[in-house]
C-alpha cells in the first residue's frame, strides 16, 4: 500500500480546504488496515486509543473486534468499492469519532484503510488555537508599545542630555543617560524580533563583514587582553545576503564570546567552505571562546525569544540571530564544553557567481 494509492482516492477531500480543519486532521487522526481477509492488518496507537483499545491486540484480529458502528461503514464501502469520508461515529458517552474509510486496490480483494479522528479532543485544540492567536496579537501590541516608549525615550534623552551640559548633578544625569541607553537597547531589540528589517540581498564578501565586525570590538578584546586569532579559509568568501543583518549576526556572537571569557582568554574566528547532507556547498563561520562554556540543560533553549542566563541580558539577541540566518537560508549551531568554551557556527549557502 502506498500513500500515492490513498492520495488518489481521497482526491484532497478528505482533510478539507479549511486550515483548522486540516490541522486537527494531522494532530488527531489514528489509522486502521483491514486486509483482505477481513483481519486488521495495521492499527496505529492513535487508532487504538481512540477505540479504547489495546494496540497489540487489534493487530490481526478480525474486523468483528471493531465497534459496530465502524464495521457498519467498513463493509459499506467494501461493498461499494466508493470512499466515505468524515462520517460521525457515536461510541458511548462523551465520546464521537470522525471517520473516513477509503477502498485501496492493492489486489483482489480491496483494502480498506480507515482514518479516525476524535471529535471529542476537537474543542481543546480550537482553545489551543485562540490561545496562540491571543499570544500573537500579544506579541503585536508589544511591537507597538515598544515602538511608542522608543519614541518617548527620545524627549526624556534629550533633557537629560540638556542637565548634563548646564553641569546640574552631573553624576546623576549620567546614572539616568545609561540606563536610558540600556532601555533603548532593549526596546529596539524587541522591535527588531517583532518586525525585522527586510532584507535587501546582494553579494557579500564575508571575511569583509567579519574584519568590520572584529574592528567595532577591539577595545573589548585589547580591553580584556584577548588573544584573537584568524583563520579565514573559505575560499571564495561570497554569499547573496544583507551584510548589515549579518554583521548583525556576527557582533551578537562576537560578544556572547567576549562575555563568556575572562581575560587572556583565547577568540577564534574561523571560515571553511562545506558540503552538506545533499551536497550543496556552504559557507561555515566558526566563532569559538574559550570561556565558562554552557550548561546541556540551557542548550536546547539558547534560541528561544526572552531565554538568558546573564544577569542584565534580554534573550532577544541569539533569538534575532537564528532568525536572520533563516532568512539567508542558512542556521546557527552550537557546541559547548562547560569549563572549556563554545562554537557558534553560521552555515550560509556559498555562492560563487551567475
Amino acid at each position: 500500500m502506498s500513500s500515492d494509492k490513498l492520495g488518489s482516492k481521497g482526491g484532497g477531500g478528505l482533510l478539507g480546504g479549511n486550515p483548522l480543519s486540516l490541522l486537527q486532521e494531522c494532530f488527531a487522526c489514528g489509522v486502521i488496515v483491514v486486509g483482505a481477509h477481513k483481519r486488521i492488518v495495521a492499527c496505529t496507537a492513535e487508532a487504538a486509543a481512540h477505540l479504547h483499545r489495546d494496540a497489540a491486540k487489534l493487530l490481526n484480529a478480525p474486523l468483528s473486534s471493531l465497534p459496530a458502528p465502524l464495521i457498519k461503514l467498513i463493509q459499506e464501502t467494501a461493498r461499494s468499492g466508493k470512499p466515505i469520508l468524515n462520517r460521525e461515529i457515536p461510541l458511548g458517552q462523551a465520546t464521537a469519532l470522525r471517520a473516513s474509510i477509503l477502498p485501496v486496490k492493492t489486489g483482489e480483494p480491496v483494502e480498506i484503510v480507515v482514518v479516525l479522528n476524535s471529535l471529542t479532543s476537537t474543542p481543546v485544540f480550537e482553545q489551543n488555537l485562540r490561545r496562540l492567536d491571543r499570544l500573537a496579537s500579544l506579541g503585536t501590541l508589544s511591537a507597538s508599545m515598544a515602538h511608542e516608549i522608543k519614541n518617548g525615550m527620545v524627549a526624556i534623552k534629550t533633557f537629560v542630555d540638556l542637565l548634563a551640559q548646564k553641569g546640574q548633578d552631573t553624576e546623576l544625569t549620567g546614572v539616568v543617560g545609561r540606563e536610558l541607553e540600556r532601555i533603548n537597547a532593549i526596546v529596539t531589540q524587541m522591535l527588531r524580533f517583532a518586525a525585522p528589517n527586510r532584507a535587501a540581498f546582494t553579494t557579500v564578501r564575508v571575511h569583509d563583514v567579519l574584519d568590520h565586525s572584529l574592528r567595532l570590538m577591539q577595545h573589548q578584546v585589547n580591553g580584556k587582553l584577548i588573544t584573537l586569532q584568524r583563520h579565514y579559509q573559505a575560499e571564495p568568501d561570497t554569499v547573496r545576503g544583507d551584510d548589515t543583518q549579518l554583521q548583525q549576526v556576527f557582533m551578537n556572537l562576537l560578544l556572547n564570546a567576549l562575555e563568556a571569557m575572562g581575560t587572556n582568554g583565547v577568540l577564534t574566528v574561523k571560515t571553511e567552505t562545506v558540503q552538506d547532507e545533499r551536497s550543496a556547498r556552504q559557507l561555515r563561520i566558526n566563532i569559538q571562546d574559550n570561556g565558562v562554556g554552557i550548561a546541556p540543560e540551557y542548550l536546547g533553549r539558547l534560541f528561544e525569544p526572552f531565554f538568558t542566563t546573564k544577569k542584565n541580558g534580554t534573550g532577544l539577541g541569539l533569538a534575532i540571530s537564528q532568525r536572520i540566518a533563516l532568512e539567508h537560508h542558512g542556521m546557527i549551531h552550537v557546541q559547548s564544553d562547560p569549563g572549556k568554551g563554545s562554537r557558534f557556527s553560521l552555515s550560509l549557502p556559498a555562492f560563487t557567481g551567475a
